[in-house]
């Protein structure tokens, strides 16, 4: 049985999104969110790069996804290079897209309404707007996004060499006026996923830029969750966002209320996790976007297992 059928209808979902963000509340079985953005363009058998640039077929696509998978929630954002390219960097043709260029002068001022007219960015922030505005089973709203030590990372490959006060202080601000352009959407959860750990003399700066956006999220009642997409690594994790570790990384209980990140590898879920009410953690996600050819019947089977159906 999966967590839509467990008796906690979306209202009571959101609500716990809630109190996450103010680590706050009562223990429950964790929300089961895997990011399934890719693989849903298999239901119309469509590129992802063509999904996810238009705003009717990416809100239809994931919609079914959530309704084949039996969920609570509707991911309508993963990490894709789409943060930069919305500031103008040029990316990659393949899937996922990899940032290849950075323009003169992109770590200047953010021009909100040329960000908001990105194609991927504006077909994203539109399917979220639409899937609030019409959806009646009041699904979770999930919006998954680059970490800042990545964004910088991203920048410094591209040829964007500036230090680390710079680099920082604009991808905070570029992912806060993301945070406020999904939570204006109509969004309950936001993720930043790294794939880098910030450099040992940048982690205050780290800090402060994953501050800028969590700070954002949570004034809208989000909560910003924190993912390492890298199961070698030992990430700290700050106050400034909500851990979601993965087993590797930290396998019991933390201090603060917190989510959960598994393998993209869907056989990899341990069977009946998502039934069990004394879980200590409030959410699970995976570390990364699902690569788009995973079968849906196995990511379906997969589902049920884990949620003890």
């Amino acid at each position: 049985m999966s967590d839509a059928h467990a008796g906690a209808t979306g209202a009571v979902w959101r609500k716990r999104m809630q109190d996450l963000s103010r680590n706050v509340g009562r223990p429950h079985a964790p929300l089961f969110a895997p990011l399934a953005l890719a693989a849903a363009a298999q239901i119309e058998a469509i590129p992802v790069a063509e999904m996810v640039r238009d705003a009717t077929r990416l809100r239809k696509n994931a919609s079914e996804m959530r309704r084949i998978l039996g969920l609570s929630a509707v991911v309508c954002a993963v990490p894709s290079a789409m943060e930069l390219e919305a500031v103008g960097a040029a990316v990659s043709d393949d899937w996922p897209p990899r940032v290849i260029g950075v323009p003169g002068g992109v770590l200047g001022e953010l021009d909100v309404a040329a960000i908001t007219a990105s194609p991927r960015l504006r077909a994203s922030v539109e399917a979220t707007r639409q899937i609030a505005a019409a959806d009646a089973s009041e699904p979770v709203l999930v919006a998954a996004l680059t970490g800042p030590a990545t964004l910088r990372a991203q920048l410094r490959t591209a040829g964007a060499l500036t230090d680390a006060e710079t680099g920082y202080d604009y991808v905070g601000r570029l992912l806060a006026t993301l945070a406020r352009l999904y939570a204006e959407a109509g969004v309950h959860v936001l993720q930043l996923h790294e794939t880098v750990l910030p450099d040992e003399a940048e982690v205050d700066e780290w800090k402060g830029a994953l501050g800028t956006a969590g700070n954002v999220a949570r004034f809208h009642r989000i909560p910003p969750l924190l993912v390492f997409d890298n199961a070698t690594l030992a990430p700290p994790w700050p106050a400034q966002a909500v851990a979601c570790p993965t087993p590797q990384q930290h396998a019991g209980a933390m201090p603060r209320a917190h989510g959960r990140a598994w393998s993209v590898g869907v056989s990899a879920w341990p069977p009946g996790q998502l039934a069990n009410e004394a879980a200590s953690e409030r959410y699970v996600t995976t570390v990364a976007d699902l690569p788009a050819d995973t079968p849906v019947a196995s990511l379906k089977a997969s589902v049920e297992r884990v949620c003890g159906g």
